[in-house]
């Protein structure tokens, strides 16, 4: 029995994860990039980012993420008819 738990364990370890797919990709992305455009580390001009109201509402977004969301109460009101 031991000795099956352990073929088990070692079968495992040959499994291929959807992450071990994935190796390589950014180094062939970047080799594609490369041939695309070669001179493009010679370029010395910053790149283009967000216009700055653009990058504040981001930046705005982004730090409300870790806000936690305000509690709501649930109120009840209960009225009688007046005669």
């Amino acid at each position: 029995m031991l000795l099956g738990a352990a073929l088990l364990l070692g079968l495992s370890g040959c499994a291929s994860t959807a992450l071990e797919r994935d190796y390589g990709r950014s180094f062939h992305n970047d080799l594609a990039q490369q041939l695309v455009n070669p001179q493009a580390g010679l370029d010395t001009r910053p790149a283009v980012g967000l216009s700055p109201s653009a990058a504040a509402n981001e930046m705005e977004h982004y730090n409300k993420t870790f806000k936690g969301e305000e509690k709501k109460t649930l109120e009840m009101k209960l009225t009688t008819p007046s005669y």
